[in-house]
């Protein structure tokens, strides 16, 4: 139970950072609109962690939404790197655990000369067995 409360209290932390024009001023904006942590921006919106734990999907035009698998593990990594404090928050790789396949275990696969994160592992660079 701690460890839920550390991260909550955590998430707050980094919203509040953010809020403040940690990380630029696209992310202080959309933090400060949602009240939550930006983990990601793609083309047309905002990968989002609420201060309860819940990723979101808010796109440009509409409210957000509660992010759903690959992509709600896909945005926690993307979040986990630019927020080490969250990597306590990704699924634990466990010993029936293997090397993803599409991309080898490196969590990003070749998209023409450059990189796209992995669908298939939901960027973790691993699958279960």
């Amino acid at each position: 139970m701690n460890e839920v409360v550390n991260i909550y209290a955590t998430i707050q932390l980094l919203i509040e950072r953010v809020s403040q024009g940690e990380g630029g001023e696209g992310f202080e904006q959309v933090a400060r609109r949602y009240n939550a942590l930006p983990l990601a921006e793609g083309w047309f919106s905002w990968a989002l962690l609420t201060d309860q734990g819940e990723v979101m999907e808010a796109p440009e035009d509409g409210p957000a939404v509660p992010a759903e698998e690959p992509l709600r593990t896909m945005f926690l990594v993307a979040g986990a790197r630019r927020y080490p404090e969250l990597v306590a928050m990704l699924p634990a790789r466990t010993s029936t655990c293997v090397d993803c396949a599409r991309c080898g275990g490196s969590a990003w696969m070749k998209h023409g000369t450059g990189k796209i994160p992995c669908h298939e592992c939901r960027s973790l660079g691993w699958v279960e067995r």
